[in-house]
Order: C-alpha cells, then sequence, then structure tokens
C-alpha cells in the first residue's frame, strides 16, 4: 500500500488515560499535564514496568517526544508496543503511525494500518481520522479493496458527517470494477436500510445479482 502523506498523530495529550485513574497514576499524568516530566517519569516508569498499559503509553511517549529522558524512538516503539498488546487504543495509534512511517523501526505500512484500525475500531477519533485518510490514498490510486474500506469507513463516520450517498459512490465504484464485497455491502445496506439509507429491496436484489454476475471488467489500455 503506497502512503501519500505522512500521518501526524504524536499529539502530547493522546499519551494522557481518558479517565484518570486515581493514586500514582493520576499524579503521573498530571505531572505529564503540567509540564513536570522528571516527575511524571519518576512516578509512571515503575507503573510501565509492572504491565500498566496506560503508564507504558506515556512511557513511551515521553521517548518518543524526548520529554523528561533523552529522545529515543526506538525506545518509544518498545512501550508503545507494550501497551498496544494489551489492546490500549492510543498505543496502537501511536504504534501504527511509528511504523506507517518508519519511525523508531522499520517501515511496515501493513502491520501500522492494522494497529490504527484496531485503535479506530475502539473509537479513539485520531485513529479513525488517521485510517480515514490513510485509505483516502489509496482510494485516490484506484485501489478497489482500500476504495471499498474507505466507503466502509466514510458511512461510520471517521472522516466527519458525511451524506451517506457520499459514501455510498464510492462502494459503487468498486462494485462496478468487480470488487463483490462492495457488491454485497450495498445489497445489505439496502436491504436492511443501514447508515441512515433507505430501505429499498429492488436496489438490494439488483446488487445482489451484481455481486452474483460482476460484469466483466476491461482495463484501459
Amino acid at each position: 500500500m503506497r502512503l501519500g502523506k505522512v500521518l501526524l498523530i504524536f499529539i502530547l495529550l493522546l499519551a494522557i488515560p481518558i479517565a484518570s485513574i486515581a493514586g500514582q497514576l493520576e499524579e503521573g499524568t498530571a505531572a505529564m499535564d503540567s509540564g513536570d516530566y522528571q516527575t511524571a517519569y519518576k512516578l509512571l516508569f515503575p507503573l510501565a514496568e509492572q504491565g500498566d498499559a496506560a503508564a507504558q503509553d506515556c512511557i513511551g511517549a515521553m521517548y518518543c517526544e524526548g520529554l523528561g529522558v533523552e529522545k529515543d524512538e526506538a525506545v518509544a516503539v518498545e512501550w508503545y508496543a507494550k501497551a498496544a498488546d494489551q489492546g490500549y487504543a492510543q498505543a496502537q495509534n501511536a504504534l501504527g503511525a511509528m511504523y506507517v512511517n518508519g519511525i523508531g523501526a522499520e517501515q511496515n505500512l501493513q502491520k501500522g494500518i492494522s494497529l490504527i484500525v484496531k485503535a479506530a475500531n475502539q473509537g479513539l477519533e485520531v485513529a479513525q481520522m488517521n485510517a480515514y485518510q490513510l485509505y483516502a490514498e489509496e482510494t485516490k490510486a484506484g485501489n478497489y479493496a482500500a476504495m471499498h474500506n474507505f466507503a466502509y469507513m466514510c458511512l461510520k463516520g471517521w472522516g466527519g458527517e458525511t451524506e451517506a450517498q457520499s459514501c455510498m459512490q464510492f462502494l459503487e465504484m468498486a462494485a462496478q470494477n468487480g470488487y463483490t464485497k462492495s457488491s454485497n455491502m450495498l445489497s445489505k445496506i439496502y436491504l436492511k436500510g443501514m447508515f441512515g439509507v433507505d430501505q429499498d429491496e429492488e436496489k438490494a436484489d439488483f446488487w445482489k445479482n451484481y455481486a452474483e454476475n460482476p460484469p466483466e471488467v476491461v482495463e484501459a489500455n
């Protein structure tokens, strides 16, 4: 998968847990939020070593940005990975971006995008936007599998509020170019009236038949 833009996602606030946890973690994240990184590191590092995912994410951010410690992107990857392996969305998104951009680790677009999508599926808005932007680039390049995923993300609102029919156009384009998953999804959407689209059995049958008997796609010379 090609990448047209470098993602800008290293926002300090993402390293801070959405909901503060009592005690040492709360004090550490509060210190980090106030810019007292030495105190934050002192409080959070022991928790990170004990396996606390939120603390590991914070330590990863500190090494990534050089906040109170010497900047070391490879070490940041290690700490983000520990938290990401526990399903911590912020760390999944940050680690995914590092793989996508080849920062602190060898570039691995597939692995990076997979991590970002995992975070996006947990509802992390910045990850949803990152995934949406990545698939938008591939959609522009004519990748119909990416176009299918982009349309689904569009329908779910990952790129912001958009009219459903605008998203459906990408599904139709992919379907018309032989991507059967898009035909099946169109049929399901119209059959059930999903994503705010009006239920339409005639269109559902049309796209079901389209999936079963796709037209031959002739590539331009």
